[in-house]
């Protein structure tokens, strides 16, 4: 119970908002901790395990996720009885359900199945039950396409390996690890188009010649009409379609926009976000001088 407060106080005190953009799907691994109710056979008991999951989003609130997670346990003693051997207990769980996200703070409600193997002395027995996980987690962005998670979560399961009618164990899990995410969609939700071009977007062309691009204004950056030949665009994959969203981390929209923020730069070295044909989201470091 006291690790699900402690996880449940990181999310809600991590909830300052913090931009980033919303890909279009996320893996998760990492090391899991459950702390298991065991019905008054013994006191609550620790497991240490795995948790992996995958979740692909809507839009910039709403994901669909899919978890399993394995957890592992040896008793010396049980019921009182010393077991030549220990009594080993594998449990793993097997959930799906929705994800919302106010990045980089994530909650979920995720229901399931859940199968619980005890073996002793040569003799095993196996059991699948219902399993449902609700709780939340924060999510932080270390890199183009990673990410490191933290998440705790009040986890039921319904089980009685011993035969007879089920019951019901209130178990908690914390889990931690690394998300590696691809794919990227604008704030609606929607993949990004390749902009064609209007008359006035065309009048409204103008060069970043620092960077060495020709383009125009548009809703999700500046959009990349024509790369100069050699230039630091050029050498870094920047293609006509590509729309480039910001320079060191700050929005841009305009050669302006380019130009200054380039120009602020003490280092020589830029870092450029930009979607590709308009769509996939990346990152790279340019060297402008």
């Amino acid at each position: 119970m006291r690790v699900a407060l402690i996880m449940l106080a990181v999310v809600f005190c991590a909830s300052s908002l913090w931009c980033q953009e919303v890909p279009k799907a996320e893996v998760f691994g990492g090391y899991s901790y459950l702390n298991v109710d065991t019905n008054g056979l013994s006191s609550r008991q620790s497991a240490n395990g795995w948790e992996a999951s995958v979740s692909g989003n809507f839009n910039k609130r709403f994901a669909v996720e899919g978890d399993v997670s394995g957890y592992y346990k040896t008793f010396p003693v049980f019921l009182g009885l010393v077991v030549p051997g220990g009594v080993s207990v594998h449990d793993y769980g097997f959930l799906g359900g929705p994800r919302i996200n106010f990045r980089p703070v994530f909650f979920h409600a995720l229901l399931g199945a859940d199968r619980l193997t005890g073996s002793a002395v040569g003799v095993s027995a196996s059991q699948n039950g219902f399993a449902g996980a609700f709780g939340g987690g924060v999510q932080w962005k270390v890199g183009p396409q990673w990410a490191v998670r933290a998440s705790g979560d009040y986890v039921l399961t319904r089980h009685n390996i011993f035969g007879g009618p089920r019951v019901t164990q209130h178990n908690f899990r914390a889990s931690a690890g690394v998300v590696f995410t691809f794919g990227a969609r604008t704030p609606t939700g929607t993949p990004t188009k390749r902009a064609a071009g209007t008359a006035a977007q065309i009048a409204a062309t103008s060069e970043a010649a620092l960077l060495g691009v020709v383009g125009y204004p548009s809703d999700n950056g500046f959009t990349v009409t024509s790369v100069r030949a050699g230039s630091p665009a050029a050498q870094a994959g920047i293609n006509a379609g590509d729309i480039i969203s910001k320079i060191d981390g700050q929005e841009v929209h305009s050669s302006h926009d380019i130009e200054s923020a380039i120009a602020a730069n003490a280092t020589g070295t830029v870092r450029v976000t930009y979607l590709i044909k308009g769509a996939w989201s990346t990152e790279r470091e340019i060297k402008v001088r």
